[in-house]
């Protein structure tokens, strides 16, 4: 198969569907090595495709993967390509001499001389659109509908997803697969003092802290967390809250909203985390905290089990059914009932262990080759059904 894939979601710091791609095209080479691969950009902006040959020898190391932040499309399209340009074998082509197009994040493109596949891994925008900012809501409510009705096949990221998908969307269920997500090996219990002690260091954290990860945006329900552990602080006076991630959409009034409640200097805001640093981030905490209001996914869930961390997270949405029986589940809409949750974790050793056993078990069922094998299942499915 010639497969053109999106690369976009690594073209800036990676956030969930940035790893999601990177982890794919790191497996791919590796797994199919006779296929053949091409790094593109779904957006279109430079109104041609200029995609560069991806060999399986460079599946031997994944630092053309890490790329920063560049203003536009067609400049990163070049970095990206100079960066390859030592290690290819072959040239560039077009779009149309491709069989597949992967569409890594919700966006296609569509020939009649290639199939495409896309993956849609929430229907948040259905939901609560109100925490999803307008740019993105636009295209979602007016474009990818007809996207979806185009695509042959469309992944799902989980069966919650798959089933939103055939509601929201009415696609034919036969049409969607679900192919779950993967947890990166660098999530693991570190027995490294030193290493945990540089990483405390370097975001001044405290000796004890309740962690939640993701880009604070509204979706994340992060004033409820922060209403849960103000009412926490009685009973925990020395435990401190560490938001960890990025600055995202409608999060301009946090401090002010953390200061409101009484909690200066108690809450941690450590913007954006470098993924060589998260796993240390994890280690250090007592406990994982994660109301979301809606995941397609919910992976910082499983990083953290991974890691050997307690997890409360909420009983709605995905969660229920990435998470199984290895996390206390909570309703996010109710602020005690989280406050509770976590409390119960802190309360307890006994509790605490159990659900570290429980979801260093659970992990074992997501690996990223796993998911790669299905990703490329439902591309050679989808060729075959051309």
């Amino acid at each position: 198969m010639k497969i053109a894939i999106d690369v976009f979601p690594i073209m800036q710091p990676k956030t969930g569907v940035g790893h999601y791609t990177y982890h794919l095209i790191s497996n791919f080479a590796k797994l199919a090595p006779e296929n053949e691969y091409y790094l593109c950009d779904a957006l279109g902006g430079i109104g041609f495709y200029n995609m560069v040959h991806l060999k399986a020898d460079l599946s031997k190391s994944n630092s053309f993967l890490r790329i920063s932040t560049v203003p536009f499309p067609f400049v990163t399209l070049c970095r990206l390509f100079l960066l390859l340009s030592n290690k290819l074998k072959g040239s560039a082509t077009t779009l149309e001499q491709a069989d597949i197009f992967f569409g890594t994040n919700y966006r296609g493109r569509f020939s009649d001389s290639f199939q495409t596949v896309l993956t849609i891994h929430d229907m948040a925008h259905a939901y609560f659109p109100e925490t999803i900012e307008e740019n993105s809501l636009k295209y979602l409510t007016s474009e990818l509908p007809e996207a979806a009705a185009r695509a042959r096949i469309i992944i799902a990221v989980s069966e919650t997803t798959r089933q939103d998908i055939i509601k929201v969307l009415g696609i034919a269920p036969e049409r969607v697969k679900v192919v779950y997500n993967g947890v990166d090996e660098v999530f693991r219990p570190l027995p490294d003092s030193d290493a945990l002690a540089t990483v405390r260091e370097r975001y001044e954290l405290p000796a004890k802290f309740i962690l939640s990860v993701g880009t604070v945006q509204p979706r994340k329900n992060i004033e409820a967390l922060i209403s849960a552990f103000a009412l926490l602080r009685a009973d925990f006076p020395d435990h401190y809250l560490v938001l960890a991630g990025g600055t995202g959409w409608k999060s301009e009034g946090l401090k002010a909203f953390i200061n409101g409640k009484g909690l200066e200097g108690k809450v941690y805001l450590t913007g954006y985390v470098d993924q060589d640093d998260l796993p240390a981030l994890y280690n250090l905490a007592e406990v994982f905290a994660f109301p979301s209001l809606y995941e397609g996914f919910g992976l910082p869930v499983l990083e953290a089990m991974a890691c050997g961390i307690p997890v409360v997270t909420s009983n709605t949405s995905c969660l229920p059914e990435i998470a199984g029986d290895a996390a206390i589940l909570v309703d996010p809409g109710k602020v005690e009932e989280i406050a509770q949750g976590i409390g119960q974790l802190l309360s307890s050793a006994e509790l605490r262990n159990q659900c570290r056993e429980k979801g260093l078990e659970r992990v074992k069922l997501f690996t990223w080759e796993q998911c790669a094998r299905g990703t490329l299942a439902v591309l050679r499915e989808a060729l075959e059904a051309s």
